[in-house]
């Protein structure tokens, strides 16, 4: 009894999680701008998220590197000024891209942000692209790549992906050397011309809300133009199914084999997503996970073993990841199997749903946790999920899906014999 009034109170408290007030206006130019009162003053956040990334793609990688030399200056600015410019102000900027979006990121003072959103907004309207910086961060890409190569995970994880989106998608190819050589100036300039202007910008700011910040904010962003946008020309993920059911990807000096069984699911805003959501924590996405205790607590043939639902904005995929001793191979999916089984028979009892509940409510608390945090949760709901309207369905799945509708989904797209095993290593 004391049981059932405790999960009744912090059921009640979770419901009243809310998402902080925050402005959003549109500019002329298609941007759109997030805006939320920072409770340290004297910092201030600022990102830059551009809605392109591979997808938008017409040569391979020329999302990923016109991305990378934004940092190395304009036609008039070398990187090193760049840096420079960026240690007197006492400021981080960063940018990264990944297989749907370009991040550029900028924390400092309040009183430098004017100087520095100017600065950044340069960077990012005019690369200079040249020659010598793409030779450079190619040869540094060649020696990443080379070292990822020899890690059993990262190999299984992208001759997974390149299985269940196929070798030529946006989402399923794989980087290569061929394909580094390959890129020319030419190619970053003509992916950054048609892929960073306004109409594919969102911008979230946090920091003083004052009339000046938001004219000088409105002032710089609406120098990205507004372009008519084509039909992206990136490969769409294809319809068959995957040609293999197994494969192995043998790797000289590796002790261990890494594993990837799973299957393509759907895109980040599919109806059935969070309901998934709280499903895959429950099977394998946290410490007390039904794969963590089964497979690495009691029976000791891993020591990590999780679960992912690894979806994008155009499509997705589920899959369990796991490194082994190459003998415990098949027991360890034997096992993986009968858990797939279980979650899919049987209902998911009670106090582990709530347990589960208990534990995403407070990962979601946590990111509601200060102005900064906020704002960049809002980024991912406005970006990935499509509207910070999200929060509230998120939080209502997570409170109200009960075992019955769990199992259903289970059923629906967790069927081991309809998923593919991809191992790397010994």
């Amino acid at each position: 009894m004391l049981n059932t009034l405790l999960y009744e109170r912090v059921e009640e408290d979770w419901s009243r999680m809310q998402l902080p007030a925050f402005k959003s206006h549109a500019l002329s130019n298609g941007c759109q701008l997030y805006a939320m009162q920072t409770n340290k003053p004297g910092l201030c956040f600022l990102e830059l998220v551009f809605s392109n990334g591979r997808w938008t793609e017409t040569t391979k990688l020329s999302a990923r590197l016109s991305a990378q030399l934004i940092m190395e200056g304009t036609s008039g600015v070398k990187a090193d000024a760049v840096a420079d410019f960026i240690d007197f102000h006492g400021a981080h900027l960063a940018v990264q891209a990944d297989l749907d979006f370009t991040f550029i990121s900028l924390s400092c003072l309040q009183k430098h942000f004017g100087a520095l959103l100017e600065f950044l907004c340069n960077l990012a309207l005019d690369p200079a692209y040249r020659q010598e910086d793409l030779d450079r961060n190619r040869r540094f890409l060649h020696s990443q790549l080379k070292h990822q190569l020899s890690e059993p995970d990262y190999v299984s994880y992208r001759e997974f992906t390149s299985l269940i989106y196929g070798v030529d998608t946006a989402y399923g190819y794989n980087t290569t050397p061929g394909l580094l050589d390959a890129l020319c100036v030419e190619d970053l300039r003509s992916y950054h011309d048609a892929n960073y202007c306004g109409n594919y910008l969102s911008a979230f700011y946090c920091g003083e809300m004052d009339e000046s910040t938001f004219g000088h904010l409105e002032r710089q962003l609406i120098r990205f133009p507004q372009r008519s946008l084509a039909e992206p020309a990136a490969q769409k993920v294809p319809t068959a199914a995957p040609a293999v059911a197994r494969s192995h990807h043998p790797m000289k000096h590796s002790r261990q084999t890494s594993l990837k069984f799973g299957l393509r699911t759907f895109p980040r805003q599919h109806p059935d997503f969070f309901g998934m959501y709280l499903l895959n924590t429950v099977l394998g996405d946290y410490f007390g996970s039904r794969l963590m205790k089964n497979i690495r607590e009691d029976k000791g043939l891993t020591y990590d073993i999780h679960s992912a639902l690894d979806c994008q904005v155009h499509d997705g995929c589920f899959y369990i990841s796991a490194e082994l001793n190459p003998k415990e191979l098949e027991s360890a999916l034997r096992l993986i199997r009968a858990e797939l089984g279980l979650i899919r028979e049987e209902l998911i009892p009670e106090a582990e749903r709530l347990m589960v509940r208990n534990y995403l409510c407070g990962s979601m608390l946590r990111l509601l946790d200060g102005p900064f945090q906020t704002v960049s949760f809002l980024k991912t709901l406005v970006n990935e999920y499509g509207s910070p309207a999200a929060f509230d369905q998120l939080k209502e799945e997570v409170l109200s899906t009960g075992p019955e509708r769990l199992r259903e989904l289970a059923s629906k797209w967790l069927d081991p014999e309809k998923m593919i095993l991809v191992t790397a290593g010994a």
